[in-house]
């Protein structure tokens, strides 16, 4: 019964990859020409630049998940498109739409200009991704252009209330934004695409997202520091970022608790992140003096921190990422790091010392 199963599955994937073939043709063959370049700089004085992709008449189909595939008139194109297959940003020729086609009627079709943001998974949900990922492109093209010209503007996703928050800054008309994670396949008369400004191909995202440069931090300060005046928070804070209601069990401790009740007696603030908004999260990280947490999304809030912040990150001993450890230097935190000890329980997978914290 499997095998029968198994074969009509095929069978129906194989009669959709035709239809849509012939209906907007296949993918033939992978393009490196006919596309504009510009590249610009966020400062004026930066050395580094940053490329921006433009592309007339053209499709843009993602899996929202590991591809995305920019495609004209049968091509699919390499420095447009995105593929990371199992974290790891990799080469065009295994961008999996090449081989299923694009399985979706188009959805939407823009008259005029539109920009593309999107990039597989990793910005659709993670507070992280989405401030160090999508915040970065949009304050790259703010440079190149004003944003409410492009007639569209494709985002990973609009479900956040990060996402919605952060977005307010850039002052960009709601009727212009489409949510990437429902509306998948686009035609456009011109797409714009800025290219990831530090990612490398054939290394690991974690790898890659711990390289991202000062203009980048600096440009993502000033956009959200200068505008916020919330005044909800003391300043010299200091701060316990508690995980226990992650909806992942990786880098949680085990010991808790433990943890809080000590930490409660030095007189920390015990902060749960899902409760804040972004504002509140901006405020509260860029006041603090003392800033304790596991490794997790909520740490890259150590952007807003200012110069000689400690930062004391706990990790598991099995996972090394050091993208905090990279931003602390760039931003001249004082950032030490604590090696947990392996765990498996319903609270989390690892657990510290009392006396590791040395507070």
């Amino acid at each position: 019964m499997y095998i029968f199963k198994n074969a009509l599955k095929k069978i129906y994937f194989f009669l959709v990859k035709i239809f849509f073939e012939i209906l907007y043709g296949s993918i033939r063959d992978k393009s490196n020409n006919g596309y504009n370049l510009t590249k610009i700089k966020i400062f004026q004085d930066s050395k580094k630049e940053y490329e921006i992709f433009e592309i007339d008449n053209a499709r843009i189909y993602t899996d929202s998940s590991q591809n995305v595939a920019v495609i004209k008139k049968g091509l699919i194109y390499e420095k447009l498109s995105t593929q990371l297959i199992d974290n790891h940003l990799v080469d065009l020729d295994k961008n999996g739409i090449i081989k299923t086609g694009t399985k979706k009627f188009i959805q939407k079709k823009i008259k005029g200009n539109m920009l593309s943001l999107i990039q597989g998974a990793s910005a659709i949900e993670n507070y992280g991704h989405w401030l160090l990922d999508t915040i970065p492109k949009l304050i790259m093209v703010k440079k190149f252009k004003d944003l409410n010209s492009f007639d569209a503007i494709l985002l990973p996703n609009l479900k956040k209330k990060f996402q919605k928050d952060s977005l307010e800054y850039f002052g960009i008309s709601k009727n212009k934004i489409l949510d990437g994670s429902e509306i998948t396949h686009l035609y456009a008369d011109k797409i714009t695409i800025p290219t990831h400004p530090y990612w490398e191909i054939n290394k690991h995202q974690f790898e890659t997202v711990a390289n991202v440069d000062k203009d980048i931090l600096k440009s993502i300060r000033n956009m959200f520091l200068n505008s916020n005046n919330l005044n909800k928070y003391k300043k010299n804070e200091n701060i316990y970022i508690d995980r226990s209601d992650s909806i992942f069990n990786h880098n949680k401790l085990i010991n808790n608790l433990e943890i809080i009740e000590y930490l409660k007696k030095k007189g920390f603030l015990i902060i749960k992140l899902s409760k804040l908004s972004f504002n509140e999260q901006v405020e509260l990280f860029n006041k603090a003096k003392i800033i304790i947490g596991s490794h997790g999304a909520g740490l890259t809030n150590i952007i807003f921190s200012e110069p000689s912040t400690q930062i004391i990150e706990i990790g598991n001993p099995n996972f090394d990422c050091y993208v905090f450890k990279n931003i602390s230097n760039i931003q001249n935190l004082n950032y030490s790091f604590i090696k947990a000890k392996s765990g498996i329980s319903e609270f989390g997978d690892m657990r510290i010392d009392i006396k590791d914290l040395k507070i």
